[in-house]
């Protein structure tokens, strides 16, 4: 089950059903009434959704068949409590899958523009991967202007997925048109690739 502008990933058991993801502000709603037109019971259905603002639509098309099954690594997760304050760090929790992967993050901003985050990491099967520490001359991500909604998506992939490295920050549009040609080249020559997203906000300090 979906939206047009959404990445939920589903998981079922014989008495419950979890939805889990980022949906577009205000689609919550239409998600539930899906549920209710298909019979599933209110207290039967767990939704783990997350709204965000947001022109992010293309890009989740995009990524919406490498999305794991809910509660599958790899996972991911912010650090702290939603939404972040000026000059907070922005760090990350991420559950690697069972296999050697490269790490990627891509952090679609609402200002129309992608940070790669990271821009490939090999991590060891199972790993657990805080990102954003400061370390050596790394002051860590430090949350400053513009505020609002972003979405952070981890890849993981067990091949290299870009034959060159990434701008640091680009146009969204850019990314996009570099991944799609990227994932082509991935489904073509057998690389397994999985994406998790987690929505992040800020705002400025209270």
């Amino acid at each position: 089950m979906s939206t047009p502008c959404s990445l939920i990933a589903w998981s079922v058991t014989d008495r419950s059903l979890t939805l889990a993801g980022v949906v577009r502000r205000g689609d919550e709603a239409t998600i539930r009434q899906a549920l209710a037109q298909r019979g599933v019971p209110e207290d039967a259905a767990r939704l783990e959704l997350t709204p965000f603002d947001g022109d992010f639509c293309e890009a989740l098309d995009l990524l919406r068949p490498l999305l794991g099954p809910a509660g599958v690594a790899p996972t991911v997760s912010v650090i702290g409590r939603l939404p972040l304050q000026k000059e907070e760090l922005m760090r990350l929790d991420v559950q690697m899958p069972e296999w050697p992967a490269h790490l990627y993050v891509a952090y679609f901003m609402h200002s129309g523009e992608v940070a790669n985050l990271v821009p490939s990491t090999l991590q060891q099967a199972s790993a657990q991967v805080r990102l954003g520490e400061p370390q050596g001359n790394f002051p860590g991500w430090v949350v400053d202007e513009p505020y609002g909604t972003d979405l952070a998506v981890v890849i993981a992939s067990d091949r290299p997925l870009f034959g060159t490295s990434r701008p640091v920050v680009e146009a969204q549009a850019a990314y996009i048109s570099a991944l799609a040609a990227a994932l082509r080249t991935a489904r073509a020559n057998g690389t397994r690739v999985v994406v998790r997203p987690v929505v992040v906000e800020t705002v400025a300090r209270r």
